[in-house]
């Protein structure tokens, strides 16, 4: 094992010690991957992420909100041609247009130095997080009571917009939040690969 991999062990796998801190102030945070077999990386024979200059990057659709929301607006559409235009149904449809372009997808991506998530094709609600903030990440399983959109669970946010699969992040601050996915491996080993890239430039 070279020098470099016994000061990675040491530390953990998040850049600056953010494992051994967490130790430190009693929270350990949870294993990275842990019970998880391997998951091929953006690129890799198996991987599912679209690779952009050795990133990750994976959209989601909401399938079910596109079925819901599609099935409403077709509905108010031809009440309007039967029996004609009423504000309330203007307003309704121009709400549910602006849902469908705002919750009609997912997309997150890891690029050299941040997780970022954003919504929709027209991506006006976005976040983003440092990896370096980043202790741990876990794929874990939702209650279907959670819902989809941006909800406030009793683990943090959530931001979902289909399944009940997702991947838990816990931060240096001590907050946690979580992504829908429906790869959540393959972004904890984007995470993992990310943050090791950070790690391996601090140390050298």
């Amino acid at each position: 094992m070279s020098l470099v991999e016994k000061i990675s062990a040491y530390l953990g796998w998040c850049p600056n010690g953010n494992a051994m801190r967490a130790k430190q102030t009693g929270d350990s945070g949870t294993v990275f991957l842990a019970g998880n077999t391997r998951v091929p990386a953006p690129g890799e024979a198996g991987g599912t992420g679209r690779p952009r200059d050795g990133r990750y990057e994976h959209t989601q659709r909401g399938s079910v909100i596109l079925a819901a929301v599609g099935t409403a607006v077709i509905l108010i559409v031809l009440s309007m041609l039967i029996f004609g235009t009423v504000l309330v149904s203007v307003l309704v449809l121009l709400i549910l247009i602006v849902v469908l372009a705002i919750m009609s997808r997912l997309t997150v991506s890891v690029t050299d130095t941040r997780l970022k998530i954003r919504f929709g094709p027209v991506g006006l609600i976005r976040k983003e997080w440092l990896l370096s903030d980043i202790i741990s990440a876990t794929p874990v399983t939702n209650q279907w009571i959670y819902g989809w959109g941006i909800r406030w669970t009793p683990h943090g946010p959530l931001y979902n917009v289909a399944g009940s699969r997702a991947v838990e992040i816990l931060l240096l601050s001590g907050k946690k939040f979580r992504i829908g996915t429906d790869e959540p491996e393959a972004l904890c080993r984007a995470l993992q690969k990310a943050c090791a890239g950070i790690q391996t430039m601090v140390i050298k």
